[in-house]
């Protein structure tokens, strides 16, 4: 799809555009570095007071050979803002930044996720995404990222990722990033009594909504159909929010469906061709949703929900799926997602986490000093003696793993808590399924399989089963079922 016939779709939505520049200088000439376009529906004037907030709380970046430049345009400039893209450059308020190639934009062919990937802020709204252009290499060259540094006291790629609210890095080939967001969503799915309540946010100008809920009797498309309902969303029947919001409200009766089957929601624009807003990857079992209207069994895992499923939680647990965004630092693999789904986990089942990431210690052992390093620390509300040292792998655990377990689990044992109560338990968790040596050397091994049977007691509200039969006789204590 592209970026004009994304905009088609949303005729008289958006007001403005959000322009940022991040510029380098090169042979008295200035280089774009990255620039950011992104549509929004707000007027230019919100846009401007929103980007000089940004830019008060981190400061004018203006040194001789880096800028950073905002521009709030109303939509009717499009036409300026694309004329000067395919001559190959960008007018900011005291820079001309060339990109060295000429940028036909409303032609720029791009993505649409249920989630953009251009801020670091939790998303609201599906967004359109097109990306274009390779790296800037001055950003790159240890002169200037020290004249940068000199003068604002933090690196070019910091100030571009703050400022611009992209997360970039040296590693990242692009240098154009254009963002446009669907403003409609499903904010909440009820089901009960054989009617399931859907609720959709959406922008009074957005026409042709519909959303479709459909049952079936397996969690794959290819199962037997059980149950169907559709709706045309009504700007008419829709609770007004604010000037532009409105938030939708429609029961249908489902009156096939039983808990055992499956419920997809689904937001469709309709016109000019089908598209699917919000479709989810795989569907929820309605005993689940049933399970929700009792939070009273579980308080953290029913305001959990409102952000993660325990099928999404599942599929990160067990699919070993990448990190969903491309622009992260740090890890980014598969394993830097189970670890965050690891982390989840425990939360749900009581545990306070404290996330250690890549940080590393050091230990003598066999006389040399080694650097070793795991992922969390756990300890429980019900006992103020115990902590955990948990490691996780998305494989069968190797001895690297289970050797910075225990050098960790005796420097803690033997020198931070020697002469008091706290008991110091070492875990890995491993996406793996069935292993076969669940215990090694005094480190306990939990697998796919005993993940999936802890998430199984999250579900159900039974948490302290959960504790008891994973947790309880390794930690050392017993919450009674």
């Amino acid at each position: 799809m592209s970026l004009q016939d994304f905009l088609g779709r949303l005729k008289g939505v958006y007001k403005s555009i959000d322009l940022r520049i991040a510029a380098a200088k090169a042979d008295n000439a200035w280089q774009n570095a990255l620039t950011v376009v992104r549509f929004s529906y707000k007027e230019p004037k919100e846009v401007e007071n929103q980007q000089e907030e940004l830019e008060g709380n981190w400061g004018k970046v203006k040194t001789e050979n880096f800028r950073i430049e905002f521009l709030a345009r109303p939509i009717d400039k499009l036409s300026v803002l694309c004329k000067q893209l395919n001559q190959g450059r960008l007018e900011a308020r005291e820079i001309n930044a060339e990109f060295g190639r000429s940028i036909d934009l409303l032609s720029l062919k791009g993505r649409f996720d249920n989630y953009g990937q251009t801020r670091r802020e939790s998303h609201s709204w599906p967004c359109f995404e097109a990306l274009n252009g390779e790296h800037c290499r001055l950003l790159d060259e240890e002169q200037f990222q020290a004249e940068v540094k000199s003068q604002t006291l933090l690196d070019p790629y910091t100030l571009i990722s703050e400022l611009l609210e992209v997360d970039f890095a040296s590693h990242i080939s692009l240098d154009l990033i254009v963002a446009a967001p669907f403003y409609a969503a499903i904010k909440n799915v009820d089901f009960g009594e054989q009617r399931c309540k859907i609720q959709v946010k959406f922008h009074k100008d957005i026409k042709t909504l519909a959303v479709s809920a459909i049952v079936r009797r397996g969690d794959r498309e290819n199962t037997p159909l059980r149950d169907k309902a559709r709706s045309t969303i009504d700007l008419e029947e829709a609770e007004e929010l604010d000037e532009y919001m409105r938030l939708w409200t429609k029961q249908h009766n489902l009156l096939e469906a039983t808990p055992a089957d499956y419920l997809s929601v689904n937001l469709i624009q309709t016109e000019p061709t089908a598209l699917d807003i919000e479709k989810p990857s795989f569907p929820t079992q309605i005993s689940r949703l049933l399970e929700s209207k009792r939070p009273e069994k579980a308080p953290l895992v029913a305001a959990c929900r409102r952000f993660l499923t325990e099928d999404e939680l599942e599929q990160y647990l067990t699919k070993t799926v990448k990190a969903p965004s491309p622009y992260k630092e740090g890890k980014k693999d598969a394993s830097a997602t189970f670890e965050l789904a690891v982390a989840w986990l425990l939360g749900l089942c009581g545990f306070n986490i404290v996330w250690l990431g890549q940080t590393k210690h050091e230990t003598l052992k066999e006389d040399k000093v080694t650097r070793f390093s795991i992922d969390m620390l756990a300890s429980h509300q019900e006992s103020k003696s115990l902590l955990l040292l948990v490691g996780c792998t998305i494989g069968s655990p190797n001895n690297k793993d289970i050797d910075s377990l225990k050098s960790v689990h005796r420097i803690l044992q033997d020198e931070v808590f020697k002469d008091t109560q706290v008991q110091v338990k070492p875990f890995v968790f491993s996406a793996a399924p069935d292993l076969s040596d669940k215990e090694r050397d005094g480190v306990k091994v939990l697998d796919g399989g005993d993940i999936r049977g802890i998430l199984n007691y999250v579900r159900q509200g039974q948490i302290q089963r959960a504790l008891n039969e994973y947790f309880g006789h390794e930690l050392g204590f017993k919450i009674g079922s």
